[in-house]
């Protein structure tokens, strides 16, 4: 086996297993639901990735023929993961989006299983199948960010849209890896001729690999980790009861709250004022629902906005759902 592949799986395999043990870590200690689709997201991509690094270890001595180039082993197997790894990430871009209808969840996963197995029915083996085989996949993730650009688009909630908003530069460059993976597939399948195995092996390999479809992996293991060390930081700092029958909004809210507090340096009560102020609630609604006085939360609103160096309650929305 070509040394950089087998090095570079390796290093793919255990990004992946560092992902999904930590997401699963902050799921157990914030019960959070969104954790989950992300350790399955990482779970299927395992199977996927060792399953083909696996095949490639076995076969590496054995001779290689030109006519089982464009073969899409274990096909079964591959439905199975890939439909795992598009219905995770759908979850997981379903719950930034606050859609909660099971339909929805459901039925684009199993149009994508069902397509990819009639693409493994009805046509012939050679390199339009394969093609057809995994552009499916890229098909599917097109979608959901058109999905997502007109949730956004059409939401007439400006708090939603100013969170959705911050995603910007992501939505970019998902759309950006999504171009390259397609590409690449384009070159790979369906241009580039059949490597000869006598005078490189290197691409062998690159069938039923994409370089690109682990960029976008490598970066939404980024994002993973992150978020859950950044969870498991601040629940070790601070331990915060959390529950699934919160509104959406005031979940967002108590995501983002502890970093924002932090880095303007409010205080346990001026960060409860926010929150509240966050969800649409005026002065004397916070002071009933905090047992204090009106003119003590003006007081601690005129600090927030000082601390945060904004002039109104609009400016301090935009700055809260920046960062």
């Amino acid at each position: 086996m070509n040394l950089f592949i087998f090095v570079y799986s390796v290093c793919i395999l255990l990004l992946c297993f560092a992902a999904a043990i930590l997401s699963f870590a902050a799921y157990l200690v914030s019960e959070r639901r969104s954790f989950i689709p992300q350790v399955t997201f990482f779970v299927f991509y395992i199977i996927e990735l060792g399953g083909i690094f696996g095949n490639e270890w076995l076969s590496q001595n054995l001779p290689f023929s030109v006519d089982t180039y464009y073969e899409i082993s274990s096909p079964v197997m591959r439905v199975i993961t890939g439909t795992g790894i598009l219905a995770s990430l759908w979850l997981m871009l379903l719950r930034v989006l606050d859609v909660h209808d099971r339909r929805v969840a459901v039925v684009p996963p199993v149009i994508f299983a069902v397509a990819s197995t009639l693409v493994l029915v009805l046509m012939p083996y050679g390199a339009p199948r394969q093609f057809a085989f995994y552009t499916l996949r890229q098909v599917f993730v097109g979608c959901a960010l058109l999905f997502s650009f007109f949730k956004w688009a059409s939401s007439g909630d400006a708090a939603y849209r100013e969170r959705l908003g911050k995603h910007s530069g992501r939505f970019a460059l998902l759309c950006l890896l999504l171009f390259m993976i397609l590409a690449e597939d384009v070159w790979i399948i369906l241009i580039a001729p059949v490597p000869d195995p006598d005078n490189n092996l290197l691409p062998l390999y690159l069938s039923e690999r994409n370089f690109s479809e682990n960029i976008l992996m490598i970066y939404v293991a980024y994002h993973c980790i992150r978020e859950a060390l950044k969870l498991l930081k601040l629940r070790f700092m601070q331990p915060q009861a959390e529950t699934d029958r919160e509104s959406d909004l005031t979940r967002h809210i108590s995501d983002a709250l502890p970093a924002y507090a932090k880095a303007h340096g409010l205080s346990t009560r001026e960060s409860e004022v926010l929150a509240l102020l966050l969800a649409g609630k005026d002065n004397r609604s916070i002071a009933t629902e905090l047992i204090l006085s009106e003119g003590t939360i003006k007081t601690h609103v005129h600090n927030i906005m000082r601390k945060t160096q904004t002039k109104n309650r609009e400016e301090l929305r935009k700055s809260f759902w920046a960062n």
